[in-house]
């Protein structure tokens, strides 16, 4: 992950530059800045994970040619690697449709753990964002893991900065939609210099809503 992440760290000064900028030209204090963009940035990278499709996650569970059931494997009726008329005992082919529901189930009631890890390390932070209902809910049997995403407030003399881990990048999307996140915010304060949004107070409100403009 290497590349990944010294990417991740070019977006991130970029941003940086960009909202002490944002500091210097609305008053407004680059800590509190920085807060308020975070929570655009959590949600924006929360958007931008992926998660399983409902419809993705029946098909898959139910295509596997082979299960196994009490330590023993079976092939599933109408594999292609099954002998011509093959049939499963009813007993075994009904404790692996029970199987086979109980993963769907699991896998459903995870779905959106990837995305999850924002609103975490949001209220890690005490930051509330929005996020759709199934991944506020999302877990397994074993719980969400909320120590995966953290997010803490880091002072060192005059710098100030909010730290963000997120330890869920079995999900690639996780790299990606952090650093689109980021580029998006930055980009976004560019759009409204070229603009001109920063010269009337009313303009830079409506733009930004989650700072304080005198």
């Amino acid at each position: 992950m290497p590349k990944k992440s010294a990417s991740i760290q070019v977006v991130a000064s970029d941003f940086t530059r960009a909202m002490r900028e944002l500091a210097q030209m609305t008053g407004v204090s680059f800590g509190e800045i920085i807060r308020a963009e975070t929570k655009s940035i959590l949600e924006a990278a929360s958007r931008k994970t992926a998660a399983a499709q409902v419809k993705l996650i029946e098909s898959r569970a139910r295509e596997k040619v082979a299960r196994t059931h009490n330590g023993k494997t079976y092939l599933m009726n109408g594999s292609a690697h099954a002998p011509r008329g093959w049939r499963l005992p009813d007993e075994v082919w009904r404790a692996i449709q029970d199987q086979i529901k109980t993963g769907i189930s699991r896998r459903k009631a995870a779905r959106g753990l990837s995305k999850k890890s924002w609103l975490q390390a949001a209220q890690n932070l005490g930051i509330e964002i929005s996020v759709p209902g199934y991944v506020a809910k999302a877990t397994t049997p074993t719980g969400d893991y909320p120590e995966n995403a953290t997010g803490q407030e880091i002072t060192k003399g005059r710098n100030f900065f909010i730290q963000i881990t997120n330890a869920r990048t079995y999900s690639p999307s996780v790299f990606d939609s952090i650093r689109a996140a980021l580029r998006g915010r930055t980009n976004f304060f560019k759009k409204n210099l070229r603009l001109g949004v920063f010269q009337k107070t009313s303009e830079i409100a409506r733009k930004y809503p989650g700072l304080k403009v005198a």
